[in-house]
């Protein structure tokens, strides 16, 4: 699936593609620039009068699925590439965009970037998670092309430790410029998404309603296939 954003032209508008950028980086989602990955890629529909959003995995997977022969690589990239492109369609809308089905079209404009959202001090990956399951989830996401928090509060996957089994439950980090109102639309869409695109790379994931609080995901290691 890819998803349009309509626009004009038989190249790029340069203003709906800025738009269209400045949402992906406020969900905290990488661009493709130069159309290499990993990221989203911003390509022009001269019919549709539109932009076209494909995401694009990691470089390993990417060639990896356009290898010839029988090649389950390819199967895998997709999975990957629908899971994010879903969750385009699932949340930009509240970014300003206006989605349908998988159509995005340029609303009024998009929200003021807020200053820095209050955060915890907390680390984006759990001490408490154990090493060989932070190792795994790494590989899975960089297959696919997602990034991992690197500080408090940064845009990317967070991994915190589930009571009492200390299995990680897997979160997302909007930009932190991103509007609190905001916050809930992208996290959950792009949780959504991990949750298949992970899988699809060889990650073990399981989802948990315990009562009281949020969903949990987590991530028991490397699948078994």
């Amino acid at each position: 699936m890819s998803t349009l954003a309509a626009g004009t032209g038989a190249g790029l508008d340069p203003v709906l593609a800025d738009r269209v950028t400045e949402a992906l980086l406020l969900a905290g989602l990488p661009v493709a620039h130069g159309g290499h990955g990993p990221g989203v890629r911003l390509a022009p529909d001269p019919a549709a009068g539109a932009v076209v959003l494909h995401w694009l995995a990691s470089p390993r997977l990417e060639d990896a699925a356009t290898a010839g022969g029988e090649n389950p690589a390819a199967a895998t990239r997709q999975l990957v590439a629908d899971a994010v492109e879903n969750a385009l369609a699932e949340f930009l809308p509240a970014l300003g965009l206006d989605a349908e089905l998988t159509t995005v079209r340029a609303a009024a404009g998009l929200p003021a970037a807020a200053p820095p959202v209050p955060y915890s001090a907390l680390p984006p990956v759990d001490p408490a998670v154990r090493a060989e399951l932070v190792t795994a989830v790494r590989r899975s996401a960089a297959l696919a092309g997602l990034p991992l928090a690197t500080r408090p509060g940064a845009a990317g996957i967070t991994l915190t430790a589930c009571t009492p089994t200390g299995l990680p439950d897997l979160g997302w980090n909007p930009s932190p410029r991103l509007p609190a109102a905001l916050r809930p639309a992208v996290r959950d869409a792009v949780r959504h998404a991990l949750g298949v695109a992970l899988a699809a790379t060889g990650l073990h994931l399981t989802w948990h309603r315990p009562p009281g609080i949020e969903p949990q995901l987590r991530a028991h290691g490397p699948s078994a296939a």
